[in-house]
């Protein structure tokens, strides 16, 4: 089994796809109205089988979903850089209760994030709140998280591992889980908050670790003939050995599995640039990883 999953990522690798488009795949209730930037592109599937968006031009999306009787939940994707796994952590507040107002009058609506969620390896469980969810894609977003504080579960393997995640208003906060390492980092992208940072772009590492740092993972193969030509190719690119990061994982019995990493980078949306470049060169499986600095 195992040999047949690292073939099936090598073919991956070897095929070269384009960079312009992506896949969103929404696992909800059936009967929602779901909204791709502005525009109604159906109801979601009977028996949660949800809504599968392919071919979605790369970049920041807008998607809505509605449901009788409810405040929709509204939020933003990235399209491109990975599959998106998209879960909603729950709906605002009924439409026919009166909220509460302010001092001001104004109408209180209730505050909502987003968490990112990836791993390794890719395939998990995770528990929010009494949601069970089974992660299959490379970016799990749960969204229409209450603003607060939140504890997640994740187990894979009969590893089970816990943290607890601060979100914020329309900042999503990026949750990185290893479970090979058995830790799990926490980022919250600020990309569109203008601050001291002119251009918006300064990411918060949580206040547990000192120093986040991004690596641009490639490669994750058992088949060691890949590593030179791929260090080759990478090289082609603008990224010498020394901006490289071989790392193998060894197990007694088992085939060793190869990961080729390019980094350290000091920013997430310089590191995702970068992934963008390497998708282009033809390295199709480029994802983020965030880690704690050497």
């Amino acid at each position: 089994m195992q040999r047949t999953r690292v073939v099936l990522l090598v073919v991956l690798f070897g095929v070269a796809t384009s960079a312009a488009a992506g896949d969103v795949w929404i696992d909800c209730e059936p009967g929602l109205d779901i909204f791709l930037d502005g525009e109604s592109v159906g109801v979601s599937g009977p028996n949660k089988n949800g809504m599968q968006l392919r071919g979605i031009e790369s970049g920041d999306h807008a998607i809505r979903i509605e449901k009788d009787g409810f405040s929709p939940v509204e939020f933003s994707v990235n399209v491109g850089f990975a599959a998106n796994q998209i879960v909603i952590g729950g709906f605002g507040p009924e439409i026919n209760v009166e909220p509460p107002e302010s001092s001001e009058g104004e109408v209180e609506t209730e505050i909502v994030g987003t968490i990112e969620i990836t791993s390794d390896p890719r395939e998990c469980n995770v528990k929010y709140g009494d949601q069970r969810i089974r992660k299959q894609h490379p970016i799990l977003t749960i969204a229409g998280v209450p603003v607060g504080e939140h504890k997640l579960w994740f187990e894979s393997s009969a590893t089970v591992l816990n943290e607890k995640v601060a979100v914020r208003a329309a900042l999503p906060t990026r949750v990185q889980v290893d479970f090979h390492n058995q830790r799990v980092a926490i980022t919250v992208d600020t990309s569109n908050v203008q601050g001291d940072d002119p251009e918006g772009r300064e990411e918060i590492p949580r206040a547990a670790l000192e120093c986040i740092e991004y690596w641009v993972q490639v490669l994750r193969t058992g088949h060691a003939e890949l590593i030179e030509p791929s260090r080759s190719a990478l090289k082609d690119q603008g990224f010498p050995h020394y901006h490289q990061k071989l790392i193998v994982i060894e197990d007694d019995g088992a085939i060793p599995v190869y990961k080729l990493r390019v980094g350290p980078i000091t920013r997430e949306n310089k590191a995702k640039h970068v992934a963008g470049l390497l998708r282009h060169g033809g390295f199709t499986t480029a994802w983020v990883v965030p880690e704690e600095c050497q």
